[in-house]
């Protein structure tokens, strides 16, 4: 247990110290300061938004209407023959 502790405070001890720096930070905010100033501005142009095109705004909502219904009047004829087959009408 003695050796476990003496251990963990001697690398503590030197993780600790290896991490302290001794470099001063200070000089960064004025090395930042002193960047010169572009001798040609280039000013970024803004982009005009283009109307969506038609085929955007009737093809596609048109086209999943009609797979829509396609799907709808699928399931249902599908449920009339299966109903059609299963049950059978008996006369008396």
């Amino acid at each position: 247990m003695k050796k476990f502790i003496l251990s963990s405070l001697l690398i503590l001890s030197i993780s600790s110290s290896a991490f302290s720096s001794t470099y001063d930070y200070s000089n960064i905010s004025d090395e930042h300061e002193q960047v010169p100033i572009p001798a040609i501005v280039i000013e970024e142009e803004e982009e005009v938004q283009e109307d969506p095109q038609w085929t955007y705004k009737f093809l596609i909502p048109t086209s999943v209407a009609i797979a829509t219904l396609v799907i709808i009047g699928n399931i249902v004829q599908y449920f009339r023959q299966v109903t059609k087959k299963r049950y059978k009408v008996i006369k008396k």
